[in-house]
């Protein structure tokens, strides 16, 4: 008897002990589950983001000049210059309404095209106008495994043609690979369809697959779960998976059933190891307890039963001592319970936990001490606890499950609001068992209750760092588009509109180059504070990432107004430098507005307009915003065309210098030549370079032509030294190409590689570029000048560089703006402004040179009034090397008099 009560005693904290680790297994189970599944999510979106690109390339050539005319042959040509830029996309195939084949890029133009059965998403476009992902299929020309992207080409408002781009499922299979999950894990991307378009195992053998039927059964039903299943190679793993809601695909994560439960049950039987030495210890002390116990009470038995007959019975007195003896052993016992006890309520009081019991015919709650202290106050009847203890809608959720309890017998695992005793409202977890009376009615209900705040404050804190750029704190893309859909739907119930603003940043990666990325991390701080000021509560500004912003407008009764006075103010509040270290770092944005449903009637369209208008506003100048109209899909089909050209012109040597003759004014004598850039389509129609200089240095292109400029001017002067030809080349060169950090150093390596004399090279850079930051251009120049190299200033008086600041600058020449130049016959201003630049570049013992020079008029005054050099149409066009050459030698053979 004795030994049952010590295990009685033992018991109640064995149980608790058990009821945690059941509990914390749980818990942590839970939560490797949704690790998992919001890494299905991560790669779903991964997915998206690839088909979406590829949607915008497709939309990009659907609108092509070529197609529009029917020019097929131009349009296949064209189609694989801008597959051969993607990097991911394998082939670009049209089709008729018909879903005849018409032109495929996988093979050359004009040879035989096999015939293919059009699928349901193929007519899909034709019927609703709208683009459409293909299932994995084997195309007909490839012969392998193959999905499309279809969009519609619209030719006087009807859907003429569908567009598709292939990508293979290697494009895919790179996504999977970047994660660097687990190698036990398998990892797959399905269609629509259920097939398999990606794997991390084995993906050449289950391509276009279908995965286990229990797998294709759960993923049919719902869009986001886990399940048991068996793998293709027949291994047992729990499967969690996720759909993506804008293209239907889904990403499955097979997990070993041994990866996530070996950990916890590491952990938890070395707990259970623990449990059981506390038990078997005390089972030891019961035992040796008990033993003395039981020889003092059978010592005291006969004194007793004699004392009971009235038979004197000398006590015999060790007796007596042994039951002294109980005695201190009972009290003993007394304080090991008082001290499990305290132990107990340490542990509830660490775990934030506590028991109550509720005697349901009485409307009796009891709570124990921990979890009164945790709720800072007294529980009363349940019906009193409604907006006291409980929120409304907590305890309006323990009524149901506690009548649901009652009816059925088994209990609830809640997560509860509780009013803490000083107003504050804390998340509990709160979990019921029933206890039956004989009759087998439900009479008690007991349980526990866990302060779950911290953990639903990390929960909240994860998901903010989920939806939220770590940068600047501002949300982030996945934030923006999901408040984004919800303006749009709001809007399209109330017939409202909405507005996107697509903020990028001028000449930030020159910021990030030139001073670092803690400087380009202070600029981006410094926007997104600017930008929340100009904005409302309602309206969200977001990072989308590198240096791109967004503002979602939602709608508003003047909404074309509202979002042209945002980005106006936008464009002021960006004016001021942003200081760093002792520097001032000046920053712009260029802006492109769209509304809904103006522009755009979805998310995906709305954010494709204002990008557009965006780049629009590059090309416009910078420091502006232009709003999205029809006539921008011309332009971006024309800069996007541009741009492809002039990287496969930098790759495959489609670039070529012109020459332009610049004599001495005295003499007439041909002293040097300006390099100037020239490109053309494969057609034979020229670009200007009004128009392909700007797009190369908004898309980054312009360090490498001008890399490219500078080599080919080098290799032309030291053929042309070899041909007894000297003279002095001018290399012009963009402002972004000048501040760069390495800009001296790469001329120092040209000029080496090629073996020319520096001497007789000259460096035209524009007065703007120069005076944005003076001390580093001087810094700049002076390491030119160390190559022994010539600096010319060149379009002078268009600038705003003043005297003091001219005085300092290592230059040796100055080139009067052919603006100034071409008005001197009729403009006395232009008249004077070149008189005073003649006058300061002898003041200052700089050469004079004017460009633009287009009559004998003009040429006659620069002599009369000290100009060194000129150049103009009125000696010579800009001329190919050949040309340039035999110029030079019909001018040696007949001289022309100055």
């Amino acid at each position: 008897m004795l030994n049952r009560l010590v295990l009685a005693c033992v018991l109640p904290g064995i149980i608790g002990a058990v009821f945690l680790m059941g509990y914390e297994y749980r818990n942590e189970y839970r939560q490797r589950e949704r690790d998992t599944i919001q890494t299905a999510r991560a790669l779903a979106e991964a997915s998206d983001n690839l088909l979406a690109r590829t949607q915008s390339m497709a939309h990009a050539l659907a609108a092509a000049v070529p197609l529009k005319q029917a020019d097929l042959s131009r349009f296949h040509a064209l189609a694989r210059e801008v597959l051969a830029q993607s990097g991911h996309a394998v082939n670009v195939v049209l089709r008729d309404r018909d879903g005849r084949l018409l032109l495929n890029t996988a093979v050359d133009f004009g040879n035989a095209l096999p015939a293919e059965s059009a699928t349901a998403q193929l007519k899909s476009v034709f019927v609703t106008g709208k683009p459409a992902i293909s299932n994995i299929f084997v195309g007909s020309v490839l012969k392998r495994p193959i999905m499309s992207v279809y969009v519609p080409v619209i030719h006087d408002g009807q859907v003429a043609y569908a567009l598709g781009i292939g990508i293979l499922p290697q494009e895919f299979n790179e996504l999977l690979r970047a994660q660097r999950l687990p190698d036990g894990w398998i990892v797959a991307i399905l269609d629509s369809s259920g097939s398999i378009v990606a794997r991390s195992h084995d993906p050449d053998r289950w391509v276009a697959a279908k995965p286990s039927a229990q797998l294709l059964a759960a993923i049919a039903n719902t869009g986001e779960g886990s399940i048991d299943a068996t793998t293709l190679e027949g291994r047992e793993a729990r499967y969690f998976y996720s759909l993506s809601s804008r293209t239907g695909w889904r990403v499955a994560i097979g997990v070993p059933r041994a990866d996530i439960v070996s950990p916890l049950v590491r952990g938890l039987t070395l707990v259970a190891i623990g449990v059981a030495a506390v038990f078997v210890f005390g089972l030891i002390v019961a035992s040796l307890m008990g033993k003395r116990v039981t020889r003092a009470l059978e010592a005291l038995v006969a004194p007793a039963e004699a004392l009971g007959t009235g038979t004197p019975s000398k006590v015999p007195e060790p007796d007596i001592k042994e039951s002294a003896d109980i005695a201190a052993a009972i009290t003993k016992a007394a304080v090991i319970l008082q001290k499990r006890d305290a132990e107990l309520k340490e542990a509830h009081r660490l775990a934030k936990l506590g028991t109550w019991s509720w005697n349901l015919a009485a409307d009796e709650i009891s709570a124990s001490d921990s979890l009164i202290e945790i709720c800072g106050r007294q529980f009363p009847p349940f019906a009193q606890q409604r907006g006291t203890l409980l929120t409304k809608e907590s305890w309006e959720r323990i009524r149901l499950a506690t009548e649901e309890t009652m009816k059925t017998g088994k209990g609830y695992d809640l997560e509860i609001q509780v009013i803490h005793g000083n107003g504050e409202v804390l998340w509990m977890k709160s979990r019921c068992e029933a206890v039956r009376n004989e009759a087998g009615e439900v009479t008690y209900l007991h349980g526990m209750m866990q302060d779950i705040n911290e953990q639903k404050r990390t929960e909240q804190r994860v998901r903010d760092a989920a939806l939220h750029d770590v940068l600047t704190g501002l949300p982030n893309r996945t934030l923006v588009l999901e408040y984004c859909a919800r303006v749009l739907a709001a809007a399209k119930r109330g017939h409202g509109s909405a507005a996107l603003l697509y903020i990028d940043l001028d000449r930030f990666k020159t910021i990030n180059d030139l001073y670092g990325h803690e400087a380009g991390d202070r600029v981006l701080r410094e926007v997104a504070i600017r930008l929340l000021g100009c904005t409302r509560k309602e309206d969200m500004v977001g990072r989308l990432g590198g240096d791109e912003f967004v503002i979602v407008v939602p709608n508003f009764k003047e909404i074309h107004s509202r979002a042209r006075s945002v980005a106006e103010h936008i464009i002021q509040r960006l004016e001021p430098p942003v200081r760093f270290n002792g520097i001032e770092l000046g920053i712009c944005a260029s802006i492109g507005v769209s509304f809904f449903p103006d522009d755009a009637l979805d998310v995906e369209e709305l954010f494709n307009t204002a990008d557009r208008a965006m780049y629009h506003a590059k090309r416009s100048g910078r420091a502006n915003y232009q709003c999205y109209t029809a006539a921008l899909e011309r332009e971006t089909e024309g800069a996007f065309l541009i741009e492809a050209r002039l990287r496969n012109s930098l790759r495959d040597g489609g670039l070529q210098l012109h020459y332009q003759p610049v004599v001495d004014v005295k003499s007439g004598e041909l002293i040097g030549a300006e390099a100037l850039v020239r490109m053309s389509f494969p057609s034979g129609t020229d670009i200007s370079p009004d128009k392909f200089i700007p797009i190369a240095e908004s898309s980054g292109l312009i360090a490498e032509l001008g890399k490219w400029v500078a080599r080919e001017a080098c290799r032309q002067h030291k053929q042309w030294a070899e041909q007894g030809l000297d003279l002095t080349i001018a290399i012009n060169v963009s402002p972004l190409q000048f501040r760069h950090q390495n800009f001296a150093d790469t001329l120092r390596d040209i000029i080496s590689d090629v073996g020319v004399d520096a001497e007789r090279l000259e460096i035209e850079v524009t007065e703007s570029a120069i005076m944005d930051n003076l001390d580093e251009a001087v810094a700049i120049l002076n390491r030119i000048k160390s190559l022994g190299m010539r600096v010319a200033l060149d379009d002078f008086g268009t600038g705003y560089s003043s005297l003091s600041s001219l005085t300092h600058l290592p230059i040796d020449k100055l080139k009067v703006d052919q603006s100034f130049i071409r008005s001197l016959e009729n403009d006395a201003a232009s008249r004077s402004v070149t008189d005073a630049i003649i006058a300061l570049g002898r003041s200052l013992n700089l050469e004079v040179h004017g460009e633009g020079i287009e009559s004998e008029n003009a040429l006659r005054y620069l002599q009369e009034h000290g100009c060194d050099q000129a150049q103009g149409y009125w000696f010579s066009r800009p001329m190919p090397a050949l040309e340039f050459m035999r110029w030079y030698q019909q001018r040696r053979q007949n001289p022309v008099p100055t």
